[in-house]
């Protein structure tokens, strides 16, 4: 959410939209001008009279006669509007008769002087801030420019922040809706937060802002009273980013930044430690997940705060806040929560981490959060480190960390790049020496493409099924071949594009830096000048890129699940596989060739894409070679899925928006049958629903899908043909995921052939990575 969603809901509200309206006094007609001053001076005269007494009246009847004078006179003053005549010299317009003789007569300061000596009771307190909300909310002319009427609130406020006498909680609401309006006002006028600044002292207690020091302590709160508290904060924010004096005392001498970021630790510590999940394809937190937990809920709506805050407030202010985001919050909360010892623990914290990394829009904000997860050891190790270290745990904490790298690697940030991938092929150690200079070959004649497509398992080609025989749901399946699951780049929430060539990085020089170093080792084959760039990438700790092993710990991991396809669950591998076609969409050549090229020759000890899908095409072959029903279970495997993403596909266009930045690096396009299968934990009814249509492709009445997909035999136990049948659903969903993965490849293969893999221009040039084949680029 960006700080303009929250900038266009701010606008002050009219008359006609005042919520505590039934609680003003009813207006007097409008008339003439000198009529309402005839009877505002009327009205005065009573209130004069009991304010001149020498002793304060004890007297309830002198209270509610003043009161409900005041309450005329304000109402008059409020709907008054400013004289017509000559300018006067200032940037004001001139005054209304009314308000002229407010300022003469100081008549505002002395109602709150004489409400404050006879002792500021409850009521009375509540009644001077509803009047004043009324009054700035609905007036017609600029008041709070005028000192007779600022210095008498600001008077009333502190009376509020008297450790003394405070605010009473009854009264809260009607407190942070005035000092709402006060910030509406201060808004639309960014002089008055000058005079605000500027006002003694002795008007607003010990601070140098005092409507700021009011608003702070309702940041955390929940309903509309925090969300009010929020709004007027953030008007503050926007109004002082470009004044300095405001953002120093901010940033300095308040409190804002320390309760923002150590509020957030104490709402996280309130948040569901584990997460209870219906279905088994649930791997990350969409928003009607979170929108039913309280706790999460205000954790959220003060994270989004947070974002708007660093959006449009003063650099100093914004730097300070990152900081102890940092310090205050990921580190000593978010730290340990990944590291918990329970399964359950950790699914959450995983979870909740990859929630917010998809709902921050703000770079400066994002870097944080990516500083934190690369850069903080805890115990030794990376944050990056524990989460890889995941991906080979049980399925549903593996499915929640594949998510949060799908998010990470979404980010397109190149750091996250190098880290988990980059720096360990930039050697170039990972290949033959021969084999260094065919790095940044293009395969303009489809090779890869066609060794990716002849792994195709002969026992999933559908060329045995006559042209008779495709009906409505086969010609769908056709479709999502077509498609392919590229467009997995946008799975459950996120957005996806039609070309896989992200944008080209806008920090090139951490990479850079990385191939100048092994240049100057010698241990590489990567030549040719580098040019240092004034950008500042992420510092990392010490670390010794030559002694890094030549496999990424990252491709080993997620190799190794590739090649245990057979017994992932069905939502592992869409997944799993979603990740490796947004990985060899990348068009760094390193890792395009690394992926996609068939022909390259790797050393002994690294294992290629290649290898690793012939070792699973040949285990599937075995497997439908011991299971002579295996076409007929296939056929129902890819019915079963088609349906399902057809009912999930009919009701898409209705479904919450996603939770991505505004500036996402990618464009929407229609999900593939993966997308709509991982999307498809809406609720328990909708889930049963698309069960149901979708069962009915594949099954008689009363029969299950595990009983569609394998007949268990006699002899077996209940726990045994249980087993069994989950056993033989994962390898004959394993079998359809996998042809469409091997699509999918191959038509990124054809796609890196025919496109580039950045726009050439001048300034690419200057900054452009050397040359990794030593030939030149002309």
């Amino acid at each position: 959410v960006s700080s303009m969603s929250w900038l266009s809901r701010l606008n002050p509200r009219g008359p006609g939209s005042r919520s505590a309206r039934s609680a003003a006094p009813s207006s007097p007609c409008i008339a003439d001008p000198e009529t309402c001053l005839m009877v505002f001076e009327n009205h005065w005269r009573q209130v004069s009279w009991v304010l001149e007494q020498r002793e304060p009246s004890s007297s309830s009847d002198d209270l509610i006669a003043v009161r409900n004078h005041t309450d005329q006179m304000l109402c008059l003053l409020a709907e008054e509007r400013s004289a017509e005549g000559s300018d006067s010299g200032t940037s004001l317009p001139p005054m209304g008769p009314i308000l002229q003789l407010v300022v003469t007569e100081n008549i505002i300061e002395r109602l709150v002087q004489w409400h404050l000596h006879r002792g500021l009771d409850p009521d009375s307190q509540g009644a001077l801030l509803k009047l004043f909300e009324m009054l700035i909310g609905q007036s017609q002319q600029p008041l709070l420019q005028q000192t007779a009427i600022l210095h008498p609130l600001l008077r009333l406020l502190g009376a509020c922040s008297d450790p003394e006498l405070g605010c009473p909680s009854v009264l809260e609401n009607s407190l942070v809706l005035l000092l709402n309006q006060v910030c509406v006002s201060m808004a639309r006028q960014p002089v008055v937060l000058e005079m605000l600044f500027r006002v003694a002292p002795a008007q607003q207690g010990s601070t140098n802002l005092l409507i700021f020091s009011l608003l702070v302590p309702f940041i955390h709160r929940d309903g509309a009273i925090g969300q009010q508290a929020r709004d007027a904060l953030l008007l503050v924010m926007a109004t002082s980013a470009s004044h300095e004096a405001v953002a120093c005392y901010i940033a300095e001498h308040s409190y804002f930044c320390p309760v923002l970021a150590t509020g957030l630790s104490a709402l996280y510590s309130s948040l569901p430690r584990k997460i209870e999940v219906r279905g088994d394809d649930w791997h990350a937190l969409r928003r009607e997940d979170w929108m039913c937990v309280s706790s999460l809920v205000l954790f959220m709506n003060s994270l989004e705060f947070c974002n708007a805050v660093v959006q449009v407030a003063h650099p100093l202010v914004r730097s300070q806040l990152l900081d102890y985001l940092h310090n205050g919050f990921l580190v000593p909360v978010m730290g340990p929560a990944l590291h918990k010892s329970s399964v359950d623990e950790m699914i959450a914290s995983t979870a909740y981490l990859d929630l917010f990394l998809r709902s921050v829009t703000e770079t400066s904000l994002l870097k944080t959060f990516l500083r934190f997860i690369l850069l903080h050891r805890h115990d030794n190790d990376t944050i990056l480190d524990t989460l890889l270290t995941r991906i080979s745990s049980n399925s549903r904490l593996c499915m929640v960390s594949l998510s949060l790298f799908r998010t990470l690697l979404s980010l397109h940030c190149e750091d996250i790049m190098l880290q988990l991938i980059l720096r360990y092929l930039l050697p170039c150690t990972h290949v033959m020496l021969s084999q260094r200079r065919a790095i940044r070959e293009i395969d303009i004649y489809g090779k890869s493409a066609d060794k990716f497509l002849s792994l195709i398992p002969e026992c999933c080609r559908l060329n045995v099924a006559s042209s008779a025989e495709r009906d409505e749901d086969s010609a769908s399946w056709g479709k999502g071949e077509q498609q392919t699951r590229m467009e997995q780049k946008r799975l459950l929430n996120s957005p996806s594009t039609e070309s896989p060539a992200p944008p080209r990085p806008s920090t090139p020089s951490r990479l850079a830096f990385f191939i100048r170093q092994q240049s100057i080792a010698g241990g590489s084959g990567v030549g040719g000048p580098s040019t240092p760039t004034s950008m500042e990438p992420l510092q990392s700790g010490p670390s010794s890129s030559h002694s890094l092993s030549p496999d990424s710990p990252f491709m080993v991991v997620l190799f190794a699940k590739l090649e245990n396809m057979l017994q992932n669950s069905l939502y592992v591998n869409i997944l799993l596989t979603g990740i490796m076609a947004k990985l060899a969409c990348y068009p760094q050549p390193l890792l395009r060739s690394f992926l996609l090229n068939t022909n390259m020759v790797f050393q002994p000890s690294v294992k290629s894409l290649i290898q690793v899908l012939g070792s699973v095409k040949n285990r599937i072959e075995a497997f439908a070679a011991s299971h002579e029903d295996f076409p007929a279970m296939l056929k129902k495997a890819q019915q079963y899925l088609v349906a399902r993403g057809k009912v999930d596909w009919s009701d898409s266009m209705a479904a919450v928006p996603p939770l991505r930045r505004s500036d996402s690096l990618v464009k929407s396009r229609k999900p593939s049958l993966g997308d709509l299968i991982l999307r498809h934990t809406n609720s328990p009814t909708r889930a049963r629903h698309a069960a149901q249509l979708a069962l009915a492709h594949v099954r008689d009445s009363g029969q299950s899908l595990h009983s569609a997909l394998f007949k268990g035999g006699g002899g077996a136990s209940g726990l045994e043909k249980q087993a069994e049948a989950l056993r033989v659903k994962n390898a004959v969903y394993c079998a359809v995921i996998f042809c469409e993965f091997l699509k999918e490849l191959a038509a990124l293969a054809q796609e890196h052939a025919v496109s580039l893999p950045f726009p050439r221009s001048q300034e690419h040039d200057k900054t452009a990575v050397p040359n990794l084949s030593g030939t030149s680029n002309k």
